[in-house]
């Protein structure tokens, strides 16, 4: 029997700064996603906040939120009412260091389950994301959702391979990435580091991207999912849309049959001793959450 998974992106407008308003479009993506069987509901890179990194200003400093906070309670009461598992991208500030992070968590019907902080952070004259961001420091954790094994990317770590093959030998299955791209660069490459990041690891990739103009710079959509051959499964434009694909789990199993880039993978290029979990499901060592 196969193990099928529909997985849901959510490419959306938004205001920056407009907290409110744009949760209420999340709301709104969240529930048709629902209703249209998804089972995972992945949303762009600081989702709530819009990107702040187009400009310095340090007002925005107060639209970071502790974890859990008034997002992450937003997305729970919304995941447990619809009995989804909810990505999304907010604007952290940790309690502790009082560090700033741009950060994706996983939720679910029982609450959070764990989150991912970017770790490569990009910064050029016309984005000051290290004016805003510390870089991640929690590795590239891979969560058991019952339904899947799944890690997360954000935007700028998508160019840097090794953020997915860690993912890989921990066990994913659904490798997502959540962004907020509009450079000519980005669009030039979009596809195909979307289909090597699959095909290279024999896994799937949900990319899911910010649409719509913010700050005179315009986010140009095509969330995808591709599937372990590096195949498209589904493929937006750059309107305002929702993303809807089924992911069936067991190709992932012919695809690393015949290419064997986790089986023959060298495990200490990557800081493990073997590797961890090249079969996900014949594995009793489940990996790590958070």
């Amino acid at each position: 029997m196969s193990r099928v998974v529909r997985v849901a992106g959510v490419q959306h407008n938004r205001v920056v700064g407009d907290v409110k308003g744009n949760l209420a479009r999340i709301e709104r993506w969240t529930r048709e996603a629902a209703a249209q069987g998804a089972q995972i509901v992945a949303l762009p890179e600081l989702s709530n906040t819009g990107y702040i990194c187009w400009e310095v200003n340090n007002a925005y400093f107060e639209l970071a939120e502790e974890i859990p906070g008034p997002t992450t309670q937003f997305f729970t009461e919304l995941a447990r009412e619809l009995g989804i598992v909810l990505v999304g991208g907010l604007y952290e500030r940790d309690a502790g260091s009082h560090n700033y992070y741009n950060t994706a968590v996983f939720v679910g019907t029982d609450g959070l389950i764990g989150r991912y902080r970017k770790t490569h952070i990009a910064s050029k004259p016309t984005f000051m994301e290290k004016y805003y961001f510390s870089p991640g420091n929690l590795g590239y954790p891979v969560f058991d959702l019952g339904i899947c094994r799944a890690g997360v990317t954000i935007c700028y770590d998508r160019h840097f391979p090794e953020c997915y093959r860690h993912m890989a030998l921990q066990g994913a299955e659904i490798a997502l990435s959540i962004t907020n791209t509009g450079s000519p660069h980005s669009i030039r490459m979009w596809d195909a580091v979307m289909s090597c990041n699959a095909f290279c690891n024999g896994f799937f990739v949900v990319q899911v991207n910010a649409c719509g103009s913010e700050h005179a710079n315009r986010l140009h959509g095509q969330s995808a999912v591709v599937n372990p051959f590096g195949e498209f499964i589904t493929h937006l434009d750059e309107e305002e849309g929702l993303l809807i694909g089924d992911c069936d789990l067991d190709e992932m199993i012919a695809a690393r049959r015949n290419f064997g880039s986790v089986r023959d993978v060298i495990p200490a290029d990557f800081g493990f001793s073997s590797v961890p979990c090249a079969d996900p499901r014949n594995n009793e060592d489940r990996g790590h959450n958070e």
